[in-house]
């Protein structure tokens, strides 16, 4: 990484993706999903990494795209599952030691 990015905070460089409206839906959805599937205490390294292959892997997303249409769904886009994915990994770093 050059040192260019090192000297900028991490907020202005996610800038687009942070203010993307899909991308907050998924956030705000992350809460709730993080309620209801973990205890509230810090996710282990193994947890993040289920959540990300569980959620966003071509895999999973392609599956999830012929299940939701089977069913006369609409699939959520990739953009909210990332934010709800980056959500709960947020939600179980808040409560590390």
């Amino acid at each position: 990484m050059s040192d260019q990015m090192h000297d900028q905070p991490v907020v202005p460089v996610l800038h687009a993706l942070l203010a993307h409206p899909e991308f907050q839906a998924g956030l705000a959805l992350a809460q709730e999903v993080f309620c209801e599937y973990y205890e509230e205490a810090p996710l282990t390294e193994e947890e993040m990494l289920e959540e990300v292959e569980g959620n966003l892997s071509r895999r999973v997303t392609t599956r999830d795209k012929q299940i939701s249409h089977a069913l006369g769904d609409e699939p959520p886009s990739y953009l909210v599952n990332l934010g709800c994915v980056i959500g709960i990994i947020n939600q179980g770093l808040t409560y590390a030691p």
